[in-house]
């Protein structure tokens, strides 16, 4: 795709720019993330609420461990439960987090969201996919940015941008052969160790203390 950077740093070019100039061409997205948040998904969802599919992949990194006394090779059961609640603790309740709630909620009632945790071991990897093997063009970004507020926008990162859809959608025919960035994906998406997280947020959002600020307590009842 054309005008698209190849490195991305969020100083000469920030992660949400490139997301919001490719979004148009595409569909579909697939994200690999060690953290996610809402504030993060606020600032692409008007580009992204009409794709068929959105997958977010989260697994927990290496340095962001609690506790590693014992040498503990894969993330703790309540990642990212308590992680996600403890968030949500500290977000200002608004009329326009509520307005990006009900809209991802409805994201997931509809099937377009779809959120997994990849348990088998820690997931240092970073990366955003526009399209899908049925797609006429595809983007493939890796790199450090985590789908945070701060990782799209001010963090200082490193990120390289793959635009020959050859490269992000090619799928090997042998072991010998280099993988495209989908492939990746689709390993660790599927691996029997990725847990359906979809609808999780939706209930610590509701258990948290944000749950009767930012819904009604007739949403509530219903709820």
């Amino acid at each position: 795709m054309k005008n698209l950077p190849e490195i991305i740093d969020n100083k000469r070019k920030s992660l949400l720019s490139v997301i919001l100039e490719a979004s148009p061409n595409f569909d579909e997205l697939s994200i690999a993330t060690g953290y996610w948040d809402i504030e993060g998904m606020k600032l692409v969802l008007d580009s992204i609420k009409n794709y068929k599919k959105i997958r977010i992949l989260i697994g927990r990194e290496p340095l962001l461990k609690r506790n590693n006394k014992q040498g503990i090779d894969q993330p703790e059961p309540d990642y990212p439960d308590q992680d996600f609640f403890n968030d949500l603790e500290q977000i200002n309740p608004t009329l326009e987090l509520k307005e990006v709630v009900i809209q991802m909620k409805e994201l997931i009632d509809n099937d377009q969201l779809e959120v997994r945790v990849f348990r088998r071991s820690f997931l240092h990897a970073k990366c955003y996919i526009f399209g899908s093997y049925e797609s006429s063009e595809a983007v493939g970004i890796i790199g450090s940015s985590n789908f945070t507020r701060n990782g799209i926008t001010t963090n200082a990162e490193l990120n390289a941008l793959e635009s020959d859809h050859r490269v992000v959608m090619f799928q090997p025919k042998s072991t010998e052969q280099e993988i495209g960035h989908l492939y990746w994906f689709d390993e660790l998406w599927n691996d029997e160790k990725t847990e359906e997280w979809t609808g999780k947020f939706i209930e610590l959002l509701n258990n948290s203390n944000h749950g009767q600020h930012i819904f009604s307590p007739y949403e509530m009842y219903i709820h």
